[in-house]
């Protein structure tokens, strides 16, 4: 199951761990209908691996 935010009326923002389909939840803080927005995703690559590899572009 993936980690969703929320977003409630009074502009609380939650994540949750819920499945796909949900489109909404109750807000743990104001306790009304906190509906699925949309979020930025981010990820990060560390160690080797492809870069290291020389996947990477090079400079000639």
């Amino acid at each position: 199951m993936p980690v969703y935010e929320f977003e409630c009326p009074n502009g609380e923002v939650t994540e949750k761990l819920v499945k796909m389909d949900t489109k909404e939840i109750e807000c743990p803080i104001c306790r009304q209908k906190a509906k699925k927005i949309i979020s930025a995703c981010t990820f990060e690559l560390k160690g080797g691996g492809w870069f290291a590899d020389g996947y990477a572009s090079k400079k000639h």
